[in-house]
């Protein structure tokens, strides 16, 4: 039986690109190798969204290369996903040992295509299932986007918005309550504005729908746009039991004019807004956020926005990042650039400032109960389950049990000031 094996860069829809990919693999006959080194067919989903993701991920691909190249064998290497649309064939100019080059946009219909690229007999099944899927699960509802944010490279690579029909989804996310999965995370660019093209039926709607599959115990989606954010959306989000209490909502910049020069669509004022509706309508969920610093034209002040809208909101956790000038964006050719060392200073006083709220987030659950979803063992430690409470924090059990999928009561004793160490309460 011939073997594969899928390294993934860069963000969740791509760790679901990579599982479709997978499926699509196992349906052709090939089973699932630990490394690289003894697979068949080697294939690295690539992520293009900073310079230093590319930079790293090139890096690996060469080494693939180079080895494949010094042990002569017969392996096959694919490199797919973002970089490999952003680049195409001159990938396979650039690093000599790259089989096949297979862009974001064609992803979704590789199982047109599956049998050829492997030049294999064998069954072809639309979208299958690489044996049981893990307790949660990533279920694309939309891919592409709209929006023109002038520093993403994301429209480009993989192009405007489109939605999967409801029924697609509904059919997907029973089949995998079906085999196992207890928590559903719906992915999008912008799920907010998913809508499907012939009944019309919005996100919101969507999300009332897939709360009653009998057996999905949790469901979380991400990611959304602020400008979209509707109190329809938050209504559905607070009301269903089975909608876990967390937001990610990307603000990039606490300054206006910073924001109006990205073309984000909203305003510090309009950011706050849906924060203020996010807190009266769940008093008690987790906010977390995306924040980018030195971008082009970002002063002090602007920065210092920023600090204190994170100071306000006090985000639950927060990815951060300095800006990093992506080929072919309108951003790239923007005046007033800052200086590396200044957006990396902004960026580690930002860090330092989120890490201190994150840790008193975390400390002040210590003496109190939580409902936590364990998904998954921890690998150096056979006794220790990992899971999250009903918003977006990390619980670790330690039970001689298998309780993956199961949703316990647990106490949470102590925090390392990103993980919750819990107890389990008795019934």
């Amino acid at each position: 039986m011939p073997t594969f094996h899928i390294e993934t860069y860069g963000c969740q829809m791509n760790v679901a690109d990579s599982e479709l990919v997978a499926g699509l693999l196992a349906g052709e006959g090939y089973a699932p190798a630990d490394d690289a080194a003894g697979a068949d067919l080697v294939v690295v989903n690539t992520c293009s969204v900073r310079e230093h993701a590319e930079k790293r991920v090139l890096r690996r691909i060469t080494e693939l290369a180079n080895a494949r190249r010094r042990q002569h064998s017969g392996q096959r290497l694919w490199v797919i996903g973002c970089m490999a649309q952003r680049l195409g064939e001159r990938l396979r100019s650039d690093v000599p040992g790259v089989d096949r080059v297979i862009g974001a946009r064609e992803i979704e219909f590789l199982h047109e295509h599956i049998r050829s690229y492997l030049e294999h007999a064998g069954p072809t099944r639309q979208r299958p299932a690489a044996g049981s899927p893990a307790v949660s699960a990533f279920v694309p509802v939309m891919r592409g986007c709209n929006n023109c944010c002038v520093y993403c490279v994301v429209p480009q690579v993989r192009g405007p918005e489109h939605s999967v029909p409801a029924a697609d989804v509904l059919r997907e996310v029973r089949q995998l309550v079906a085999s196992g999965a207890r928590e559903i995370t719906l992915l999008g660019q912008n799920v907010n504005s998913y809508r499907d093209s012939a009944t019309g039926q919005d996100f919101p709607s969507l999300l009332r729908e897939l709360h009653q599959v009998d057996g999905l115990l949790r469901i979380r989606f991400t990611t959304s746009h602020p400008k979209d954010c509707s109190d329809e959306l938050l209504r559905a989000v607070a009301e269903l039991p089975r909608l876990c209490k967390h937001v990610h909502l990307p603000v990039q910049s606490g300054s206006s004019t910073v924001l109006a020069a990205m073309n984000r669509g909203y305003t510090r004022g309009d950011y706050l807004g849906r924060i203020d509706a996010i807190r009266r309508l769940m008093p008690g969920a987790d906010i977390t956020t995306d924040a980018m610093t030195g971008f082009p034209g970002e002063t002090d002040r602007d920065f210092r926005e920023t600090v204190a809208l994170f100071r306000d909101v006090r985000f639950t956790t927060a990815f951060m990042f300095a800006f990093s000038a992506r080929p072919g964006t309108a951003a790239a050719g923007m005046e007033g650039g800052v200086p590396a060392v200044v957006a990396k200073e902004r960026l580690a006083e930002l860090i330092a400032l989120q890490t201190g709220i994150t840790r008193e987030i975390y400390g002040s659950m210590v003496g109190r109960s939580a409902d936590v979803l364990f998904t998954e063992r921890q690998r150096a430690r056979g006794r220790q389950w990992f899971g999250q409470d009903h918003g977006c924090k990390r619980v670790l059990l330690a039970c001689e049990q298998d309780v993956a999928g199961a949703i316990l009561r647990v106490n949470v004793r102590r925090s390392t000031g990103m993980t919750l160490v819990a107890e389990r309460e008795e019934p």
